[in-house]
């Protein structure tokens, strides 16, 4: 069974949107790994851990800010000594309107962005988290207040928050620095080698040879890095592409299945409904 739990949101809310404010999570009350059709943007209050995030591990320390795009499996592993404590904006693309208004950025640009470079990360120095926790209470005073105009006057700070992120991220820019694993080096590589070679034959046999390590080795450390046996995660990988490839071409579903590593078409079929609840043409319909 598919591992990754698809997080699920109301597609009927007036206002696509959801602020989980300044909340404390032992390790047992996390999530596994999962996704969501919704962006995500995670600030650090207090606390320490690990973030995975799609193949990279990060530190997670007060001040920083995680931006994870759609469909992006992540996970949040807080120090059982340390919690974090969060706040989250959950929220839908029509939220994100693609207004460029005669210049060269959109709402939605600073995920695609991220997604390419892999850099989920971007860590605030002290003013800088003032403002964004000044604007995230903004948008709480508004949620709470209920007064005329609060979904829009929210969506306007949002708007605020990833314009003031987008241009932080653009003037700190950096080659990604995520963590280290430690105890287990060979895992930032094998993760990398899977991201790049999703389409090919992997094997549990190969890519322990490949890191030089026993198949029951790399099977136990796999899991305990990722929350994921490793077929799970490579799957889940392979049906992330094949909903972008529905999404993005035209190609024939035999063709985009083979082109994600599958090489039963029953295989596909059967894999891309327990990651996402719909058969392959239904998705691409929607």
């Amino acid at each position: 069974m598919i591992k990754a739990i698809r997080k699920k949101f109301s597609t009927s809310e007036p206002f696509p949107f959801q602020l989980i404010f300044k909340d404390t999570k032992s390790p047992q009350s996390e999530l596994p790994d999962h996704l969501h059709d919704w962006y995500e943007i995670v600030y650090i209050h207090s606390g320490s851990g690990m973030f995975f995030i799609d193949s990279s591990f990060y530190e997670m320390t007060a001040g920083d800010v995680f931006l994870i795009p759609r469909n992006t499996i992540h996970r949040a592993m807080p120090q059982r000594s340390d919690p974090i404590t969060s706040t989250i904006l959950f929220f839908s693309s029509s939220l994100l309107p693609d207004i460029s208004l005669g210049e060269p950025f959109s709402l939605q640009a600073i995920f695609e962005q991220i997604r390419r470079s892999k850099q989920f990360r971007i860590s605030l120095e002290a003013a800088e988290q003032d403002h964004i926790q000044s604007l995230i209470e903004d948008i709480r005073y508004e949620i709470e207040s209920l007064q005329q105009g609060f979904h829009y006057a929210s969506m306007l700070t949002l708007h605020r928050i990833i314009l003031s992120l987008s241009r932080l991220q653009r003037s700190t820019y950096r080659e990604p620095s995520s963590l280290t694993t430690t105890g287990a080096p060979w895992m930032k590589e094998l993760l990398a080698y899977i991201e790049l070679n999703y389409d090919d034959s992997l094997s549990l046999s190969s890519l322990s040879q490949r890191a030089h390590v026993s198949p029951e080795h790399f099977s136990r450390v796999f899991k305990q890095m990722t929350g994921m046996p490793l077929t799970d995660y490579i799957h889940t990988k392979r049906i992330l592409k094949a909903q972008q490839l529905l999404k993005d071409t035209n190609l024939a579903i035999e063709v985009l299945a083979e082109h994600c590593g599958f090489q039963s078409m029953p295989h596909f079929h059967r894999i891309f409904k327990k990651v996402t609840g719909q058969t392959p043409a239904a998705y691409r319909k929607r």
